[in-house]
């Protein structure tokens, strides 16, 4: 057996302290330890009283400011009544809620109603105080606000008519170019609301920006409304119709076009002809891509063979224009006289130089072969070389049928030898009869 007796000191004293004389165990607790224990309840209790202050109080209170009060009822108080308000809308409050900060403190302004109601207004005055009637959110008690009646001012409620115009802005179009009359789709705007305000209002305009504008264009505007001094009338106590307009603004150019006057056969020109136009030059009008397209007049073609009169055409031509444009004036008057270098003469054409040409198989006919006598123009040097028998009229036949009968006049060609023919040619027209024996 071993000897207690020998054990060391120290061991002694720890075995005495563990245990006692009737055999109970003692815990020792180190003092580093309980205070660690009373920190943390120190601070439990800390944040719970934290947590019940800010989050469960029901103490907490909250102001809400520019709360905007609606006015309700105010088309009953028209319909019914008779009357519209013109002073009011756009008054706004400050409001207290109290409650549990954890519910308050989520609230914004856009959670908050505040309304007033206009329907108890009677005639007899122009003022009334409204009540402010607060929708109070849910787990929130009203405690107060700024103010608990709003002013309104009302007076009979009217109806109007104003002009609508039209005011042109940026008007920095392109060289020769102009606007055109716009087209509205109504003349007048109608306007409804107290007499008060609608008496400051003198017309209604549409304001057309034309920055950029280089041709015809649409848009659709809004319609301001305008006192007498040109001053923009804005309030929300007046409605009017219609609030904005689509309109077509028509852009045009002008130009100046000379009038081209051209020979049909081309015998007769600037050198041997002298040709006076008067106006000498027309303005064309129309949309800016057309009139920069070209080709806006169409030349006047004068048919030497037919349309003179000796050595002169004297007369009022009507002018054509290009598609989609459209001129100052329709005709012109126009004289064309033909210079000394021109000579006319007449010649005898024998019946056996009129011949056919395109006669169809089946289809009998003769014609008339007495002597013509046709009228040829053109140069002293040549046409003083041509004999009779230098011509030929040919009747083109080609167009004729079994179905022709009896007898009918046919143009003929008059046809110059290539010898002589050199600016020369006939003026008026000839035709043979032919009698058809089907």
């Amino acid at each position: 057996m071993s000897d207690k007796s020998n054990l060391p000191i120290h061991f002694k004293k720890k075995k005495t302290a563990a245990e006692s004389g009737d055999g109970e165990e003692l815990v020792r607790r180190e003092p580093h330890t309980e205070l660690i224990a009373k920190i943390l309840c120190v601070v439990a209790a800390f944040c719970l009283w934290i947590y019940v202050m800010e989050v469960e109080s029901p103490e907490y209170e909250q102001t809400f400011s520019h709360i905007l009060v609606n006015l309700v009822n105010t088309d009953e108080l028209v319909s019914e009544k008779g009357l519209a308000i013109y002073s009011g809308y756009g008054t706004m409050i400050d409001v207290t809620f109290s409650g549990k900060k954890s519910v308050v403190s989520k609230l914004t302004e856009k959670d908050i109603v505040a309304t007033a109601d206009v329907s108890a207004i009677e005639e007899g005055g122009s003022r009334y105080d409204c009540p402010i009637r607060i929708d109070v959110p849910a787990g929130c008690k009203l405690v107060g606000m700024s103010q608990e009646t709003i002013s309104v001012y009302f007076d009979e409620a009217s109806q109007t008519a104003v002009t609508l115009t039209e005011v042109r802005e940026n008007t920095n179009l392109p060289a020769n170019c102009y606007t055109g009359v716009v087209e509205f789709p109504v003349d007048k705007v109608t306007v409804k609301g107290p007499a008060q305000v609608l008496k400051r209002i003198e017309k209604a305009v549409v304001r057309l920006d034309l920055s950029g504008v280089t041709g015809t264009s649409s848009m659709t505007e809004k319609v301001i409304l305008l006192n007498q001094n040109g001053v923009e009338v804005e309030s929300p106590y007046i409605e009017y119709y219609p609030r904005e307009v689509a309109v077509t603004i028509p852009v045009y150019k002008k130009l100046s076009v000379p009038v081209d006057v051209r020979f049909r056969y081309g015998f007769l020109n600037s050198e041997n002809t002298t040709v006076i136009v008067n106006p000498a030059a027309v303005d064309v009008t129309g949309d800016p891509a057309e009139i920069d397209a070209g080709n806006l007049l169409e030349p006047i073609v004068i048919d030497e063979k037919l349309d003179f009169d000796g050595d002169t055409f004297e007369g009022t031509v009507r002018l054509d224009y290009a598609g989609g444009v459209s001129g100052s004036i329709s005709e012109v008057s126009l004289l064309a006289v033909m210079d000394d270098s021109l000579k006319t003469r007449e010649l005898t054409v024998p019946g056996k130089n009129i011949e056919d040409t395109g006669g169809k198989e089946g289809v009998s006919y003769t014609w008339d072969h007495s002597p013509v006598t046709v009228t040829l123009c053109g140069p002293m040097e040549h046409i003083t070389q041509i004999m009779p028998e230098d011509i030929i009229l040919r009747l083109d036949m080609s167009p004729y049928s079994e179905t022709n009968t009896g007898t009918i006049k046919v143009r003929a060609e008059v046809i110059i030898d290539s010898a002589y023919n050199e600016g020369v040619f006939e003026t008026g027209i000839y035709e043979i009869d032919v009698t058809f024996e089907n």
